[in-house]
């Protein structure tokens, strides 16, 4: 019997995860790490978002159906992309400027970056230039979300 040799190299954190989100284009993309793009989630959940839930783009080759069942926005890998529709993405834009004005929104970004690890480079004023960004990719229409392979 073979002896299976073990590394020591730890695995990667799934928080440190980059997220890739692609508008339809392909050329105008948004990234943050998973960490972030739960957040986002979670401050647009807050502020008065209702998601509509996203959808599996089709398999090349094949049509979407009438009626594709909708999906959580829990990013997979590059081959399982989910879409986010035009109106959902305007209307969770709407709900993260909405948060961006919210006299709370200082403390809720100091407490995001507190829980983060602690050599994260990221700040609470680059989550909120992060969250214009958003902001301004998410009214520009649909897009797709997935892991990013470069993980």
């Amino acid at each position: 019997m073979g002896s299976q040799q073990r590394t020591n190299q730890p695995a990667p954190r799934l928080s440190s995860r980059l997220v890739l989100l692609s508008g339809a284009s392909g050329e105008d993309q948004f990234t943050c790490i998973l960490t972030d793009w739960n957040f986002i989630r979670d401050l647009g959940l807050t502020f008065g978002w209702h998601p509509a839930g996203t959808t599996y783009l089709p398999q090349q080759g094949h049509r979407a159906g009438r009626n594709p069942i909708k999906h959580d926005y829990q990013p997979g890998d590059s081959q399982d992309r989910k879409r986010v529709e035009a109106d959902d993405s305007a209307h969770w834009a709407a709900a993260i400027d909405a948060a961006k004005r919210s006299p709370f929104i200082s403390g809720m970004l100091r407490k995001h970056v507190q829980q983060q690890d602690e050599n994260r480079l990221s700040s609470e004023p680059s989550l909120h230039s992060q969250l214009q960004n958003f902001i301004e990719f998410a009214r520009r229409g649909a897009f797709t979300i997935a892991l990013s392979d470069a993980n």
